[in-house]
């Protein structure tokens, strides 16, 4: 009689209650063979393109913006088994950013949760509360030294506290770049081939100043098709992946695409916010 799969758990428990508790986790991913493989196929992708943006958020997966040298990041067993122990089973791709800003870039964001390409009017606060299933991480990894990740830890499980409330004022979604600091606000400082695993529901921010070194960072959203999906799934644009895109990818890269397809197919609710989202990069993020 053939027995049950049972996954194997990479994550201790104290690292699953930990996510879970405060909202992210901090894995080491790549080794640095495979770091200065990604860099070089960031830095020849860019010469090919003469791209010559000092900062852009490069939409990898996408027809006419592909990096061809970083997709398989998607395929990666050490990622896709951390998403496993803290989604679940059936691990689909749901957004694949790059991340470049040359040194010298003033680089600033307020800090907010994830719910910005949301109308005012339909964001639910019960989103940010203990007792909800949110089907969704982000991940970012850098290529290169980065702190340009700020996050409040654990309050994706709760409302605004004052100090907050009184920097965002009468939104859920963002305060001003000039806001006073946050005294909760902790820097995520990660060197190359480690990758945090985050709740994009805490209240987060990018912020690194002046770059004092060029930051080359991988971001990638993941979602679980063992349970229901929340707002965040349907980051990536599947309406350009025709079947000649696909038949052009790697393997793992063209299967993880189908993959998202035939998950989008199924949860066509989702289609509202596919649509404020791809609406939100266009007007409020300047991307390539």
């Amino acid at each position: 009689m053939t027995q049950p799969h049972t996954p194997l758990l990479v994550l201790s428990d104290a690292e699953r209650t930990f996510f879970r508790e405060q909202g992210y986790l901090i894995r080491k991913i790549l080794d640095d063979v495979s770091v200065a493989r990604y860099v070089a196929a960031v830095d020849e992708a860019r010469r090919e393109s003469g791209e010559a943006q000092r900062m852009s958020n490069l939409q990898f997966l996408q027809p006419g913006k592909a990096i061809r040298g970083i997709q398989d990041i998607i395929c990666n067993e050490d990622i896709l088994a951390v998403c496993r122990d803290l989604l679940g089973e059936g691990i689909i791709v749901d957004g694949a950013s790059l991340f470049y800003a040359d040194a010298g870039v003033d680089y600033r964001q307020g800090w907010h949760r994830d719910v910005l390409q949301v109308p005012d009017d339909q964001v639910d606060t019960r989103w940010f509360s203990e007792d909800y299933h949110y089907n969704y991480v982000q991940m970012n990894m850098p290529l290169t030294a980065d702190g340009c990740l700020w996050i409040v830890p654990g309050s994706h499980r709760r409302q605004l506290d004052a100090q907050e409330r009184a920097i965002f004022g009468n939104t859920e979604k963002m305060a001003p770049v000039e806001a006073p600091e946050l005294s909760t606000g902790k820097q995520i400082v990660l060197q190359p081939g480690e990758a945090v695993f985050y709740n994009n529901y805490a209240v987060h921010r990018g912020w690194g100043g002046v770059l004092k070194d060029r930051r080359i960072t991988i971001h990638l959203g993941f979602h679980s098709a063992q349970y229901p999906p929340t707002l965040h799934f349907g980051v990536l644009d599947h309406t350009e992946y025709s079947v000649e895109y696909l038949s052009s990818l790697a393997p793992c890269v063209r299967e993880a695409l189908r993959a998202h397809l035939v998950e989008r197919a199924r949860h066509p609710e989702v289609n509202v916010f596919h649509a404020y989202h791809q609406q939100f990069l266009k007007q409020e993020f300047k991307t390539t």
